[in-house]
């Protein structure tokens, strides 16, 4: 029962013979490249009982042999697939229950009436070039070229034509997978792919629309070393960012671009937890920030036409001046998801993803063993004293020094939410909703300061009578709505203020 691991890589036909002879490849070659025709078909019930057990059954044709392969589904992060897979070589093309033997199938398989109902649903038909590759510190990579088309009931569409690059680890560390894709990368333009084949051809039958993806955060374990547990955090992270990208892409839902933004902070406070014991490049930092940095103004614009502008018109639905602001902050949406659009799309994020991945595949080769229970009592007191430091001050506080203030709880919460696993739930529980509820309430703040920028840039310099009617309107709905969270934010942090920290 071997643990299949890849790193799967969209990659345009036309760079195909860059790829070939790429230096990097020419030089780890081992042998010589084979090429040959894989015809994969893809087994299950007209009902897909299959896919819904989370398991797949594929029988191919290679090189004059049949190969039967059981495949589990497993998880899919930075183009890295991880998942348990059964092969055996097979008399003819079709299934043989006879091979299929492993105590975790066998509940699935024994069933006469899923036998019976097994079918051919899809398949695919590849020209795959071999290469057998050894890294530097002797792991070995199978890399793989598959170019050809996916067929569903005989027919091909240009959606489910083939181009990609697989990199399997034979032997040795998965970081060197990261590491050859960032040195193709460098050269050959390449796009991580998180859908494998056998995805590809059930949404034929099952298509997929965007969804939004809250990753569940697991709760730490006390035992684990500090590395350990950044991995662990690491990677939901990268489930969250990339789980949401499609909607982002593809999708309406305005929930995707705020989910990203949320997995990219959470990431970057993670790094910044942990920064005693690990060293991430001042440059890898700055391109978070920079893809943090493309999403935020769809994020602006999505706030203030679902929230704040709604709320206004509601009680001047007809102003002109607030329809012509409404019309160009929808504009200035289009224009801001182009842009996120164009960052996720670009070799530079594809790069930022892979760049991740190696980091966090590279900490399971440090040794580095301090407890992450060491760390989490140190974090906990050095952010819970600045934001108290700051508190005492609130009151005289302007708008930028509230937004500070705001990062400040962020951190903490972030903090306290990661290591609350380490502490009595009674009093974690009621120092984090004290903690949220100040958090939420200079984040109202912030929002309405944004909110403010925004109107007057929509605005223009030279606004006409209308438009600066509806300025006045949105001023004034934004006096009141500060004012009222002024006079709550107060009693908010006496209230945060009277908690204990409950790590001591």
């Amino acid at each position: 029962m071997p643990n299949e691991v890849e790193l799967k890589l969209r990659i345009n036909p036309a760079h195909a013979a860059r790829l070939r002879r790429h230096p990097v490849i020419v030089a780890a070659t081992t042998g010589k490249p084979v090429t040959r025709k894989l015809t994969s078909i893809y087994y299950d019930t007209p009902d897909l009982q299959l896919l819904d057990a989370h398991v797949s059954l594929r029988v191919r044709r290679m090189s004059g042999s049949w190969f039967q392969a059981v495949k589990a589904a497993g998880s899919s992060l930075a183009g890295l697939h991880q998942r348990m897979e059964w092969e055996d070589i097979i008399a003819a093309g079709h299934p043989d229950f006879s091979k299929i033997n492993d105590p975790a199938l066998i509940p699935i398989f024994s069933s006469d009436e899923l036998r019976a109902a097994l079918q051919p649903i899809f398949i695919t038909e590849v020209q795959r070039t071999e290469w057998q590759l050894t890294m530097a510190d002797g792991s070995l990579i199978e890399m793989a070229l598959d170019r050809g088309v996916l067929r569903v009931n005989g027919m091909i569409t240009p959606p489910r034509l083939i181009n990609e690059v697989e990199l399997e680890l034979k032997s040795g560390h998965a970081s060197w997978l990261f590491e050859l894709a960032l040195q193709l990368q460098t050269d050959i333009p390449l796009h991580i792919e998180n859908t494998s084949k056998a995805q590809l051809g059930y949404a034929y039958y099952r298509p997929g629309l965007p969804a939004v993806v809250k990753a569940r955060v697991k709760p730490l374990a006390k035992n684990l070393s500090a590395l350990e547990a950044l991995r662990q955090i690491g990677w939901e992270c990268l489930a969250r960012l990339q789980g949401n990208q499609d909607m982002v892409l593809h999708g309406e839902d305005v929930e995707g671009v705020h989910q990203m933004r949320v997995a990219l902070r959470r990431l970057r406070s993670a790094l910044m937890v942990f920064d005693s014991v690990v060293d991430v490049a001042a440059e890898l930092k700055a391109e978070l920030m920079w893809i943090s940095d493309k999403l935020s103004p769809a994020r602006d614009t999505d706030v203030f036409l679902t929230q704040t502008l709604p709320t206004v018109m509601q009680q001047f639905e007809h102003h002109p001046g607030l329809q012509t602001l409404r019309c160009r902050a929808m504009t200035a949406q289009c224009v801001a998801y182009l842009s996120a659009r164009s960052a996720i799309r670009s070799q530079r994020y594809q790069r930022l993803l892979l760049k991740m991945g190696l980091l966090l595949e590279n900490m399971q080769l440090d040794s580095h063993a301090v407890p992450v229970i060491v760390i989490a009592q140190d974090i906990l007191q050095k952010r819970y004293k600045q934001l108290h430091k700051q508190g005492k001050l609130l009151r005289e506080f302007d708008a930028g020094q509230r937004h500070h203030m705001r990062i400040l709880c962020k951190k903490l919460r972030y903090a306290t939410e990661l290591f609350a696993s380490f502490y009595p739930s009674r009093s974690t529980a009621s120092f984090l909703q004290k903690l949220t509820e100040l958090q939420e309430v200079l984040g109202k703040l912030n929002d309405l300061n944004v909110t403010q920028v925004l109107a007057h840039r929509l605005a223009g310099d030279s606004p006409d009578q209308a438009l600066d009617e509806a300025l006045h309107i949105l001023c004034g709905w934004n006096d009141q709505h500060v004012t009222h969270q002024l006079s709550h934010m107060d009693a908010v942090w006496q209230a945060f203020s009277a908690q204990k920290p409950f790590w001591n």
